[in-house]
C-alpha cells in the first residue's frame, strides 16, 4: 500500500488554493514542483515549490489538510524548518488562526481565498472568508485511523521504540495497552500513509521518514489524545515548588517545560506538566497545596497541569539508558513543548530533537 490518495488530496488543496488566490487578487502564482527534497534541510521534503509575484520568488510549501488552533505549534515548527521563504497551504484557516500565523510570521493561503503573503512588492492579507460545504475537500483517508486516540498510543510506542514494529502483535498490544485487533489496523493505516515500509522478509518493518511521522503524531496529540488524559489544572503558591520534590514518590513523571529544561538545560519552566497515575494525584495536591484553577487565575510560573499516563503503568517508556526515570520520554516532552506554540518552547523542542530524539530513535 502507498500514500497516493493522501498525496492526491494534498495536491487538490494546493491547486484550489492557488486558483482561488489568482481569481481573487490577480497575483502571479504558479506551482513549480511537488515533493521537493532539499539537502540544506537534511533531506527534509517540502510538499511543493511555488513561484510568486513578478520576480517569481521561490516559496517552499507545507500542506496541512486541517489547520486547527490546537495544532498550531506543530504547524509553526514544521513550516519554520523549511528554508528561505516558506508558506502553509491548508483547506481552511479561520480568522483566529490567521492572526496567530501572521503574528508568528508564517505566510499562508487556503482553498477559500484567505491568505497572508509578505514578499515585497507583493503584500496580501485576506481573512474572514468562510468555508462552505461545496468548498470542502474530502481529505478522509484510511491513514487517519493511526492518529485517532488508540492509534496515537500505538504510533507513539513505535516512535519511542522503532524495534517494536517487528514484535508479535500480542507483544505490541501489551506494550501499548490496546486491544490486539487495534495493532493490525494501526499498522495497515501507517503503511497506507507511507509512514512505514514492510519488506519482503518477515519482521522487516521500518519507519520510512521518522521526522514526518513524528510531525504527524505531534500535530494530532493535543487534539485527539492529550485532552482525554487531563486530570485538571491547578496553581501553586511557590513557583519553584517542583525543584524540592521527587515526583517519582508519587509515581509521576515531569513532562512539558520541566522535562524540556532538564533534558536540555535551556529553558526556565513557567508551566509544570505532570503525568501521574489516577488516584495518586490527591497525595501530590495535598503535599504541594495545589489549588484547583482555570485559565482566569493562572499566572506565569504557578501553572500546574496534571495528566494521566497513556502508556502502561508502572512500565515507563522514559526508562531507557539515556533518559532520567523521572521524566517522560523525550518524544512526549517534544510534543508537549511544540503544542504550546511558544517560540522559546519550540526552540527547546528543536534542541531536544537534536540532542536526544535524532540520536536515539530517528537514527535507530
Amino acid at each position: 500500500m502507498n500514500n497516493k490518495p493522501q498525496k492526491a488530496n494534498e495536491l487538490d488543496i494546493l491547486t484550489r488554493a492557488v486558483q482561488v488566490l489568482k481569481f481573487e487578487t490577480g497575483i502571479q502564482i504558479e506551482i513549480q514542483q511537488t515533493e521537493v527534497r532539499m539537502q540544506v534541510t537534511d533531506n527534509q521534503p517540502a510538499d511543493a515549490l511555488l513561484a510568486i509575484g513578478p520576480d517569481n520568488k521561490e516559496v517552499f510549501v507545507e500542506i496541512k489538510r486541517h489547520a486547527q488552533h490546537l495544532n498550531i505549534g506543530a504547524i509553526i515548527s514544521t513550516v519554520q524548518r523549511l528554508p528561505g521563504s516558506a508558506m502553509l497551504v491548508a483547506d481552511y484557516i479561520n480568522p483566529n488562526m490567521a492572526e496567530k500565523l501572521k503574528q508568528e510570521n508564517i505566510q499562508f493561503i487556503d482553498s477559500v481565498g484567505n491568505a497572508w503573503i509578505d514578499l515585497a512588492p507583493v503584500y496580501i492579507y485576506i481573512t474572514g472568508k468562510k468555508q462552505y460545504k461545496e468548498n470542502t475537500i474530502d481529505t478522509r483517508t484510511h491513514t487517519s485511523r493511526a492518529f485517532e486516540p488508540k492509534g496515537l498510543m500505538v504510533t507513539y510506542a513505535f516512535l519511542t521504540n522503532p524495534k517494536l514494529l517487528n514484535y508479535p502483535y500480542r507483544d505490541i498490544a501489551a506494550a501499548t495497552n490496546v486491544a490486539l485487533g487495534t495493532v493490525g489496523w494501526v499498522l495497515n493505516a501507517l503503511k497506507a500513509g507511507g509512514y512505514i515500509h514492510e519488506g519482503v522478509r518477515p519482521k522487516h518493518r521500518q519507519i520510512t521518514d521518522y521526522q514526518k511521522l513524528l510531525d504527524r503524531w505531534v500535530e494530532a496529540w493535543p487534539e485527539k489524545l492529550k485532552p482525554k488524559q487531563l486530570i485538571g489544572n491547578f496553581t501553586a503558591d511557590d513557583t519553584n515548588w517542583w525543584q524540592s520534590i521527587n515526583i517519582q514518590d508519587y509515581g509521576g513523571y515531569w513532562g512539558g517545560e520541566i522535562a524540556g529544561a532538564l533534558y536540555t538545560s535551556y529553558l526556565k519552566p513557567e508551566i509544570a506538566t505532570i503525568y501521574i497515575p489516577r488516584g495518586k494525584q490527591s497525595e501530590l495536591i495535598r503535599d504541594v497545596r495545589l489549588k484547583k484553577s482555570d485559565e482566569q487565575n493562572y499566572h506565569a510560573g504557578n501553572k500546574v497541569q496534571l495528566y494521566t499516563p497513556f502508556w502502561p503503568v508502572p512500565v515507563n517508556q522514559a526508562q531507557v539508558e539515556h533518559a532520567r526515570p523521572d521524566l517522560v520520554n523525550p518524544v512526549l516532552a517534544y510534543a508537549d513543548l511544540i503544542a504550546t506554540a511558544d517560540a522559546r518552547n519550540i526552540e527547546t523542542a528543536r534542541r531536544l530533537y537534536n540532542e536526544q530524539i535524532a540520536r536515539h530513535y530517528a537514527e535507530a
